[in-house]
C-alpha cells in the first residue's frame, strides 16, 4: 500500500509538471493535455486500479474550486450579463439533459426517463476552466470569460440539484408538488446557507491578523458552505458562491494587505494544483470505464456515443446562436440582456467542454434505484460520460485558438488600456497628494521632490505605453496587452529613497489604492483589473513595512 500510494503521489506530480510544459511548448489547452497524459499513466503498473471517488471530487476538489472563482469575479459584470448568464446556467443545463437523455432513449429505451435525465444531467454543465484558461490566454474580449465564468459558478449547482431529483426517482413515484418543493429547498436554501456563512466568516477576518490562521480560515469556508448544505438537502455549490462573492465583495477590504496578497497567492498557487491534479485524475479512470462496457455491441455504443456527444454540442450552440438572441424582447433593463455579436456567440456556443464535475456526478450514481432493483444500465451510462467528457474536452477546447483567429475576436481598445489607464490615474491621484502635502506643511518632507520625480517618470512611461497599445490595436497587433500583463515597473510608490519617507510612500500607496476602488465602483475598470493592480500594490506596502 505504501508503495502504491507513492506511485500514485509520482504519477500525478509528473503529470501536472509534464503537463504544463507540453502546453506551453504546444500551445494545447492544459486541460486537455492533463486528461491525455491520464490516460497514459493507467496503463502503467498498478495504476489501473486507481479509482476517482465521487466524494473525493464533490467533497474535496469541488468547494475550492468554485470558492476560488467566485471570489475573483466580477458582480457588475455578471450582472450586466445577466440575462445570457442566467438563460444558460439555467435553461441550457435542463434543454441540455432533456436533448442528451432523448438521445440515449432512442438507442437504449429500457434505461428510463427518469435515468436518462439524471445521465443528461451530469453531462449538461460546462466545464469552464479549459475553454476559459484558453481564452484568457488568447486575448479574447472579456465579455465572453465573464459569460462562460459566471455561467460555470451556477450550472452546477443547477445540474446537481436536478441530477439528485432525477435519481430519487428512478423506480420511485413522486409528484410535481414534491419535485418543486425538493427544487424550492436546494435553491433557497443554498443561497441562505452561503450567506450566513459568508457573513460569519468576514466578521471573523475582523480579528484575524497573522497570514496563517487567515489562509487557514479562507481555506475551511467553502468547506463549511458547501459540505454542510449537502447534508441539509440544499445545494451546496450555490452555498459555496454566494459565501465567495459576498466575502470577495464585502471581506476583502478587511485583511491587512500583508496577509491579502500571501493569502490570494496560495489560493492562486492551490487552485492550479487542484485543477492539474483532478484532470490527470479524470484521465486514469478512462480505461477501467471503458474496460467494464465489454459486454455491449460496438454497434449499440458508438451509436449512443454519437447520439450524445451531438446533442451535448448542438443543443449549446443552438441555444447560444437561436435563444439567446430573444433575451433582448425580455422586458428587463437593457443592460441586463447584453447582446454579443454572432462571432462571439460562435465561440460561446462552441466553448462547452465537460470536466471531471461530469465524470465524479456520473460515478455517484448508486448502484441500486429506490426499489431495490440494479439502477438501470449503469455501466453503460458511466461509459457515455467518459466518452461526451473526453470528445467535448479534447475536440472543443484544441480548436479555439483557431476559431478566435478566423473570427477575429479580441478585446476592443477600452479592455486592451484597462489596466495602463488604472495605473496612470491611480499614479496622478498619487501626485495630487503630493502636491498638497507640499503646500500644506512647511517644509515639506524630506524626500518628496525625489517622489513626485519617480511618479512623473512612471506617469510618463504609462502615456507612452498607452500610445503603444493603441496604435497596435488600430493595426491588429495583438503582443502588446497591458490589461493582461505585469506591472512592468509601474506597480506602486516603491524606490530606495531612504526609509524616512517611508510613511510618505505608505500613504501614497493607500492613496493609489483607494483611487482603484473608486473607478471599479464607477465600472470604470473591471475588478479583476482592480485586483491585479491592488496585489502590487500590496506587494509595495508590505516591501515598505519590511524596511521600517
Amino acid at each position: 500500500m505504501p508503495t502504491q500510494v507513492l506511485l500514485v503521489v509520482l504519477v500525478l506530480a509528473a503529470g501536472v509538471v509534464l503537463g504544463r510544459l507540453v502546453s506551453r511548448r504546444t500551445g494545447l489547452p492544459e486541460a486537455a493535455v492533463y486528461v491525455l497524459l491520464g490516460v497514459a499513466a493507467a496503463f502503467l503498473p498498478g495504476m489501473g486500479e486507481v479509482r476517482l471517488s465521487p466524494d473525493l471530487v464533490l467533497l474535496v476538489f469541488l468547494p475550492p474550486l468554485i470558492y476560488y472563482a467566485a471570489f475573483f469575479s466580477d458582480p457588475r459584470e455578471t450582472a450586466n450579463n445577466l440575462v445570457p448568464v442566467v438563460g444558460q446556467s439555467v435553461g441550457l443545463v435542463v434543454a441540455t439533459a432533456a436533448a442528451v437523455g432523448g438521445s440515449l432513449l432512442l438507442v437504449f429505451p429500457d434505461v428510463g426517463w427518469a435515468a436518462a435525465i439524471a445521465f443528461g444531467a451530469a453531462v449538461a454543465p460546462p466545464d469552464p476552466v479549459a475553454a476559459g484558461s484558453v481564452l484568457q490566454r488568447l486575448g479574447a474580449p472579456r465579455r465572453l470569460v465573464t459569460v462562460l465564468e459566471s455561467e460555470g459558478l451556477v450550472n452546477d449547482g443547477v445540474a446537481l440539484t436536478l441530477f439528485a431529483v432525477a435519481i430519487a426517482a428512478v423506480g420511485a413515484t413522486t409528484s410535481v408538488g414534491q419535485v418543486g418543493l425538493q427544487l424550492l429547498i436546494e435553491v433557497g436554501g443554498g443561497i441562505g446557507f452561503g450567506l450566513v456563512v459568508g457573513i460569519i466568516s468576514a466578521t471573523l477576518r475582523r480579528f484575524v491578523r497573522d497570514t496563517a490562521s487567515h489562509v487557514i480560515l479562507s481555506l475551511v469556508t467553502p468547506y463549511l458552505a458547501f459540505v454542510p448544505a449537502q447534508e441539509l438537502h440544499s445545494s451546496g455549490v450555490l452555498a459555496t458562491v454566494t459565501a465567495a462573492v459576498w466575502l470577495g465583495v464585502r471581506g476583502r477590504g478587511l485583511v491587512e494587505p500583508t496577509v491579502r496578497l500571501h493569502s490570494e497567492t496560495f489560493w492562486t498557487v492551490l487552485n492550479s494544483l487542484l485543477v492539474a491534479v483532478l484532470f490527470v485524475l479524470l484521465g486514469i479512470q478512462v480505461p477501467a470505464v471503458v474496460r467494464e462496457v465489454g459486454a455491449y455491441p460496438w454497434s449499440g455504443l458508438a451509436v449512443a456515443a454519437a447520439a450524445v456527444v451531438a446533442a451535448a454540442i448542438l443543443v449549446r450552440l443552438a441555444w447560444v446562436m437561436l435563444v439567446a438572441p430573444l433575451g433582448a424582447l425580455l422586458p428587463v433593463r437593457e443592460e441586463l440582456a447584453a447582446q454579443m455579436p454572432w462571432q462571439e456567440r460562435v465561440v460561446l456556443g462552441w466553448c462547452g467542454p465537460r470536466g471531471a464535475v461530469s465524470l465524479a456526478v456520473a460515478l455517484s450514481i448508486p448502484l441500486t434505484a429506490a426499489n431495490g432493483a440494479p439502477f438501470p444500465r449503469r455501466d453503460l451510462l458511466l461509459f457515455l460520460t467518459v466518452v461526451v467528457v473526453l470528445a467535448t474536452l479534447v475536440g472543443q477546447t484544441v480548436p479555439l485558438p483557431w476559431l478566435l483567429r478566423v473570427l477575429r475576436l479580441r478585446p476592443d481598445e477600452r479592455e486592451r488600456t484597462e489596466g495602463v489607464r488604472a495605473r496612470r490615474a491611480a499614479v496622478d491621484a498619487a501626485l495630487r497628494e503630493l502636491d498638497e502635502v507640499a503646500e500644506r506643511d512647511e517644509p515639506p518632507p524630506a524626500g518628496v521632490e525625489e517622489l513626485r520625480q519617480i511618479l512623473e517618470l512612471r506617469r510618463d512611461h504609462l502615456r507612452d505605453q498607452l500610445e503603444a497599445t493603441r496604435h497596435a490595436h488600430r493595426h491588429g497587433d495583438d503582443a502588446a496587452d497591458p490589461a493582461r500583463s505585469g506591472p512592468s515597473g509601474d506597480g506602486g510608490a516603491v524606490s530606495d529613497t531612504g526609509a524616512d519617507v517611508s510613511a510618505l510612500r505608505l500613504r501614497l500607496v493607500e492613496v493609489e489604492r483607494e483611487t482603484l476602488r473608486r473607478m471599479q465602483a464607477r465600472g470604470e475598470i473591471s475588478r479583476p483589473t482592480m485586483v491585479a493592480i491592488s496585489q502590487e500594490l500590496d506587494l509595495d506596502e508590505t516591501q515598505l513595512r519590511r524596511r521600517r
